[in-house]
């Protein structure tokens, strides 16, 4: 080795030292002086690439990592680091390629199958991810984070009670690990363990008081557990957990306090379903409100008594004073759930033209059984049309779909179900149609949907099929739902079995008829 490669390497390996040290300002700067006298030292250029990956820079940091392997394209921590910098730019698709490209130059590389489960979970292949996982624990078991890593793609997969046992040893092995804590107390609530999960989250925020991810977890836990009034708080850190998108915009968040002449805006911020649950708490809100509706519901959710005035997104606006997200009301106002029900109405001339079409012969029960399956809270609340069959072999039954776009390829080989047509709703305004139908049918059943909240709102009797740990706004073990005064609901008592649920359901119905 020259003089001049010994002095390079001494440089670099101080640089390293530097760093691991924590004084990442120092290690830049060596690694720059290097760079001023070997522009093409790939090493140098790598682990500036580091630097700007921990500070944030993912961007610039891709670039390094290209330049460093265009001079040395066979380093395979170049492309695991390459990995991580487009992880961070949200191009899991791109990051899957580069971890297979450093197991190429070295098979044996136990970090670079740990971020190819990362980019896997990213790009929602939870399968493929726990696959990489499990190899990077063959290789290395004592990798930071693994047991982690192992228990979210398990539960990503649904195979919770293993998940609960790969990360209770993560909290063992790393009892400070918020993380792995969090992770832990949500396998333990899709598990019924609430007290369990509960415990975790309150000892958690012992440690990170005032965490918002921590909060609004528990406020999810709080709601589930029907403790609604100490939920909301909690709730409010929705967008500081990054849970929903900051809309970012520029007014003053409202705090509830009296309107006295100003002016708020009230925005749809989530679903359909909890744009329909949540706007029964616009007409309370004293003073001047308009509200931002999803275009889709304005003209149903102009049936609200007392709705506010509507725009739609982009529309010009008179001067604001403040801004509130929908799902924030029963937080700021403190009102309890207003249940005058029906609040929304459907269209009478609609109603006349459906009740033609669909007669008045049988038990007439609409069902819908697919939510959006690109939504990750779907897993597990939505079932398979052959679900239904146990309600269609009840004498009298007429099953009629109300399922629009996914799902209704099902209707092909499932149990006999009537179609209304591909006139329904096919206007750009979303549940004209589906409104006015439900007001012609003895019933609805549906799974855990947008669907459900119309019904109720409409004060329609429905049967919403649950999975064992539904989502927060159905609470634990109660048949009613406090939201709804006319919903019924029918849970699963096993996970993923639904036969029961519908057996039960069908039998309802063959006792007591299609009463709430």
């Amino acid at each position: 080795m020259s003089r001049r490669s010994k002095q390079l390497d001494a440089a670099f390996q101080q640089g390293e030292h530097l760093h691991a040290a924590g004084r990442l300002n120092e290690a830049e700067q060596t690694y720059r002086q290097i760079l001023a006298t070997e522009p093409k030292h790939a090493d140098s250029l790598h682990m500036l690439g580091v630097l700007a990956l921990q500070a944030g820079h993912a961007a610039a940091a891709l670039d390094l990592f290209d330049r460093a392997i265009a001079m040395k394209p066979l380093v395979s921590s170049y492309h695991v680091h390459r990995a991580h910098a487009l992880l961070a730019l949200g191009r899991p698709a791109e990051a899957i390629p580069a971890c297979r490209t450093a197991l190429r130059t070295r098979s044996n590389n136990a970090e670079a199958y740990q971020v190819l489960g990362h980019a896997h979970t990213d790009a929602l292949q939870p399968g493929e991810a726990l696959r990489a996982y499990r190899e990077a624990a063959r290789l290395k078991p004592d990798l930071p984070d693994l047991f982690n890593n192992l228990g979210t793609a398990l539960r990503n997969i649904g195979a919770l009670e293993e998940a609960e046992q790969q990360l209770r040893e993560a909290v063992r092995r790393a009892p400070a690990d918020v993380g792995a804590q969090l992770n832990l107390s949500s396998v333990l609530k899709e598990l019924g363990k609430t007290q369990d999960a509960e415990a975790l989250l309150r000892d958690a925020l012992r440690r990170q008081p005032g965490d918002p991810v921590l909060l609004y977890n528990l406020s999810l836990l709080l709601l589930l557990t029907g403790r609604d009034d100490e939920a909301w708080p909690g709730w409010e850190q929705r967008f500081a957990a990054r849970a929903i998108p900051n809309r970012g915009l520029p007014q003053p968040q409202w705090n509830g306090e009296p309107l006295n002449g100003r002016t708020l805006l009230v925005y749809a911020e989530q679903g359909l379903g909890d744009t329909i649950q949540f706007c029964r708490y616009l007409p309370g809100v004293a003073g001047t409100v308009l509200f931002e509706a999803p275009p889709r519901l304005r003209r149903l959710l102009s049936t609200l008594p007392g709705v506010p005035r509507m725009v739609l997104p982009g529309d010009p606006l008179p001067h604001v004073d403040f801004v509130c997200p929908l799902m924030s009301l029963p937080a700021l106002t403190g009102a309890a759930i207003p249940l005058a029900i029906p609040y929304l109405s459907a269209e009478p001339d609609r109603v006349v033209r459906w009740r033609q079409r669909i007669g008045a012969d049988g038990i007439k029960i609409g069902i819908a059984w697919q939510g959006n399956p690109g939504r990750t809270e779907d897993r597990g609340r939505s079932m398979k049309l052959h679900a239904f069959a146990p309600l269609a072999a009840v004498p009298g039954v007429r099953l009629i779909s109300l399922q629009k776009n996914d799902g209704t390829d099902q209707l092909e080989d499932g149990p006999p179900v009537e179609s209304l047509g591909p006139d329904f709703d096919a206007g750009s305004d979303g549940f004209l149609d589906t409104a006015a139908a439900m007001m012609s049918l003895d019933l609805i059943v549906t799974s855990d949907t947008s669907i459900a909240h119309l019904a109720g709102a409409l004060g329609r009797p429905v049967w919403v099929a649950l999975r064992t740990v539904p989502d927060w706004r159905w609470q634990l073990g109660r048949e009613d739902s406090p939201w709804y005064p006319t919903m019924r609901l029918f849970r699963q008592t096993e996970r993923d079995e639904w036969g029961p649920v519908f057996a039960a359901m069908a039998t309802a119905i063959e006792t007591h008829g299609t009463e709430t």
